[in-house]
């Protein structure tokens, strides 16, 4: 049997799954929030994995997308909003948040971003989750904590604890605070820089059996997607990587990652028994058709056979 037919078939078998949502599903593409539809679209079909008698862990990006159009304007923290007590004298006219004009003005780093966006986003999953009876439960992690073996046992626990009483984690690097450099200590020998990263370390940890990596694309090709004589490669591993040749390059408009870190980070995940997908998450039932062993996206395997 082909690798790509084994490894499509083992999909379909696969008990434990992890979803991992990019910045660019969850939020819409003209970076005016979140994108409603298409994100309880993907929790109804994380719900029906869940209702079939798998277990799902959900590594979901866009805090720091969803928190920047909150925070966009910055008129929502002003006077327009109601304040039904008395309300407080004006400040003096050196307030440092107002401009020569009288309007509100804010500088918003990207981890304020992301403490805003991170309660926005996980509320909504928490009432999305809660509509088909499931509890979700927010499990935020730091890269420096990845790293390490000890950190990174305690925070497997706590979420195959989670798991075992049918609760879904929602996982997301913590990006409310500064990124602290770590080299770690040596147990994981790939770049935790982003979200694809996080969420083959913890695949590979929790022995999952498969992985989706959801992104804009439809999966890996052998060169630009926007090049029309790029091909979509149905099946990649070490050896047809080399043999076609690709290159990456290029990081997604709403987040970090790019399509290079996501190939680095599956074949890292894959090297470990799990089947790893590449696919478009914002078609109608992508999680659900690539579980049925449908022939989306690309599959990134070790299995040369």
């Amino acid at each position: 049997m082909s690798s790509s037919l084994s490894g499509r078939l083992a999909l379909t078998r696969a008990k434990r799954v992890m979803v991992k949502l990019g910045s660019a599903v969850v939020t819409r593409s003209s970076g005016s929030g979140i994108a409603l539809g298409r994100t309880a679209t993907i929790i109804e079909q994380l719900c029906h994995l869940q209702a079939s008698g798998r277990e799902v862990v959900l590594v979901s990006s866009g805090a720091v997308a969803a928190g920047r159009q909150i925070l966009h304007s910055g008129t929502r923290m002003g006077r327009e909003l109601p304040i039904p007590s008395r309300p407080l004298p004006e400040l003096p006219e050196d307030n440092p948040y107002k401009s020569s004009d009288g309007a509100t003005k804010f500088t918003v780093s990207s981890q304020e971003c992301a403490a805003v966006g991170q309660q926005s986003l996980m509320a909504l999953y928490d009432s999305m989750f809660k509509l088909y009876g499931i509890q979700g439960a927010q499990v935020l992690i730091t890269t420096a904590g990845l790293l390490e073996q000890g950190p990174r046992n305690h925070t497997c626990s706590t979420i195959l604890g989670l798991i075992s009483k049918g609760i879904v984690p929602v996982i997301n690097e913590n990006d409310a605070l500064r990124p602290i450099e770590s080299p770690g200590d040596g147990t994981i020998p790939i770049p935790v820089k982003d979200n694809d990263a996080v969420a083959s370390v913890l695949a590979r940890e929790l022995k999952c059996e498969a992985l989706l990596l959801l992104s804009n694309v439809d999966g890996v090709y052998t060169g630009d997607p926007k090049n029309p004589e790029s091909e979509l490669i149905q099946t990649l591993t070490p050896k047809t990587l080399d043999e076609y040749g690709v290159k990456f390059d290029g990081f997604s408009s709403a987040g970090r990652g790019g399509m290079g870190s996501k190939v680095g980070s599956a074949l890292y995940a894959a090297e470990s028994g799990a089947s790893v997908v590449v696919a478009n998450g914002l078609g109608y039932r992508p999680i659900l058709d690539v579980i049925e062993g449908k022939e989306i996206g690309t599959l990134i395997t070790t299995d040369e056979d």
